[in-house]
């Protein structure tokens, strides 16, 4: 394999954190060997499925006589990819990856219709023998070994390691670049130490799909060529998180809701706390599998919701959804002050980027507020290309970021600078690139230009990578940026994203800390994040809880207090309330690119 140009946005699928889901909810019960009384017939499953030691995904379908849904014993090497459904004729998707475990294994898929006891079948896969079939599926840990050889950004160090190219595809977070890259000491700025849980993570990952087609490209006045995924089966939650509270009760709490989702247009807003489903209340070991209907529900899936605090229920359906990151683009009521929540520097939705930019231009605002609190990062072309609509004039012909990258590519700068498309600066010794001001794919971006003096941005430690360049690019020409909420990630090292398709039927995107990003005064973000100016916490409300998006919301609200245009004196904030908790990080229903992602450039600076 040679080096392959850089490439393309990530989409981690659904079923990478199904899976993580499904892994919490899956015991190990005695299970029933007949369909009877089970609510599941015409099923096409045999007792025992005896599967290729080299993996294969299956299909069966079967009739239910309510909604189910589906587990998997060993969800680490026996994947369900359809996890739950509804009444009716039914497909039941399943992957299995290669066996090189050295011995045989066996896990059981369960099905379970709705106040019916369980069905399941036994799925068995003898080891792999090692021959030619079995070497295949260590293809994709040699192309991988060789691109993080090559870009790396300790690539030296990492080419001393003992490599085991032997370990198997299992999860994200148990594979062949996991397992190695945790065992460096050097990537600091990769694998990241969280002194509150006291482990470590990795920012660099390799991700696994079934090989899929996608839809068609983005058209508008963007032409990179990036395209939307299909749109999915969604309720409209987008980031959300579980509480916790009463006597050990969970409760799922969405965080932001697309507008004109079937939750929104049900009357949920952002901080409520749904406590049953269909009439149940979830437990310790059910909530897992009884939430994921809610991130992750099939095309047409009904389900009753009862909110805490509230008596009555509420019915929604599930239709598919555009999963944008663009939750809220709008003019605050009163005000001359934009206001956006932006949730992933998604490159494919530039051009609703730019449609909503263009509305707020027209409306004449005065001053921008930019909701980053939940935005991990994503295209390095798309934060710079909003940067780019806010800076205004000031941004021409002005650095928007330099680069560094590992010894061995910085040493022979040229052959780098013809790779990525890239310009060299002899005297800082560091590539770089422009804002986009003249052209940004075909779209003109002086014509975007905001034409604001100042820019608030609301923060958090979701707030990571391509976000924080935002900020730190824009400060470094001396645009003033004001910070509120809590500290950022501090992740100043990006990515150059690597693709392969139907590798065993598989599609792998990979994407390795290759270099870190300097603002145009060459400060780069410092690793333990950006402190806010006005650090707020956000469920500093009257009530103590979150509240929707809006002047009320206690980020929001700081914000238009600087400004000039909220009430500096209001004193309706009430504690922070005790009976009721987070449970973990909060996450994020759709799939959008995180991190600091570059692509091959193409456009004209």
């Amino acid at each position: 394999m040679g080096h392959p140009d850089v490439f393309v946005s990530v989409r981690v699928r659904v079923m990478m954190t199904l899976l993580l889901l499904l892994s919490v909810a899956c015991g190990k019960d005695t299970t029933s060997e007949t369909t009877a009384g089970s609510g599941i017939t015409d099923a096409s499953w045999a007792e025992t499925e005896e599967i290729s030691p080299s993996g294969e995904e299956r299909e069966f379908t079967f009739t239910s006589g309510t909604a189910w849904s589906a587990t998997s014993n060993n969800p680490e090497w026996c994947e369900i990819l359809t996890g739950s459904g509804q009444k009716g004729k039914a497909t039941l998707h399943i992957a299995v990856t290669p066996n090189t475990t050295g011995a045989a294994r066996t896990t059981i898929v369960r099905i379970t219709a709705e106040s019916f006891p369980s069905v399941s079948f036994k799925v068995r896969q003898q080891a792999d023998s090692g021959g030619e079939e079995g070497k295949e599926g260590l293809e994709i840990n040699r192309n991988v070994d060789e691109v993080l050889a090559y870009y790396y950004l300790w690539n030296k160090d990492y080419q001393e390691l003992d490599r085991d190219l032997t370990l198997p595809y299992i999860s994200v977070g148990d594979n062949f670049v996991y397992h190695t890259l945790m065992k460096m000491t050097t990537n600091t700025l990769d694998k990241k130490y969280h002194e509150s849980s006291g482990s470590y993570s990795l920012y660099s990952y390799l991700v696994r799909t079934p090989s899929s087609s996608r839809a068609s490209a983005t058209r508008g006045e963007v032409n990179h060529g990036i395209r939307k995924g299909n749109p999915v089966p969604s309720f409209g939650v987008g980031q959300y998180a579980y509480v916790s509270f009463g006597n050990g009760q969970i409760g799922f709490c969405p965080l932001s809701i697309i507008s004109g989702s079937p939750l929104d247009q049900a009357g949920f807003r952002r901080g409520d706390v749904i406590v049953k489903i269909n009439g149940k209340t979830p437990t310790e070991s059910t909530y897992a599998s009884a939430f994921s209907k809610l991130v992750y529900p099939s095309e047409g899936t009904i389900l009753t919701l009862s909110r805490e605090g509230k008596t009555e229920e509420v019915s929604v359906t599930a239709v598919s959804l555009d999963p944008t990151p663009l939750i809220r683009a709008e003019v605050l009521e009163g005000t001359h002050v934009g206001y956006i929540i932006y949730e992933s520097f998604d490159a494919a939705y530039d051009n609703d980027l730019l449609d909503a930019i263009k509305r707020l231009k027209e409306a004449g605002i005065t001053d921008l507020i930019l909701d980053l609190r939940y935005n991990g990062g994503g295209h390095v072309m798309t934060s710079n290309m909003l940067s780019t609509c806010i800076g205004g004039s000031r941004c021409q012909n002005r650095v928007y970021q330099y680069y560094r990258y590992n010894d061995d590519r910085m040493a022979d700068w040229k052959q780098t600078s013809q790779d990525l498309g890239t310009s060299y600066d002899q005297e800082a010794q560091l590539f770089y690139e422009r804002f986009y001001y003249a052209n940004y794919y075909g779209a003109r971006l002086s014509n975007y230009d905001l034409n604001i003096d100042r820019l608030f941005v609301l923060v958090s430690g979701n707030t990571a990578s391509a976000s924080e360049a935002v900020i730190n690019s824009l400060r470094g020409i001396d645009m003033p940026v004001t910070l509120i909420g809590s500290k950022t990630n501090g992740k100043n090292v990006g990515m150059n994203v690597f693709s392969w398709s139907n590798v065993d039927g598989f599609d792998y995107e990979f994407a390795p800390i290759s270099f870190q990003g300097y603002n145009a005064k060459k400060q780069s973000v410092d690793p333990k994040g950006i402190t806010p100016d006005h650090a707020v916490d956000e469920r500093a409300t009257s009530t103590g809880w979150y509240v929707d998006f809006g002047p009320e919301e206690p980020l929001v609200h700081k914000a238009l207090e600087l400004i000039g245009v909220a009430d500096a004196t209001r004193t309706t904030r009430g504690t922070q309330r005790t009976d009721i908790r987070l449970e973990g990080d909060t996450q994020q229903a759709l799939t959008h690119p995180q991190g600091m992602l570059c692509t091959q450039s193409a456009a004209e600076e």
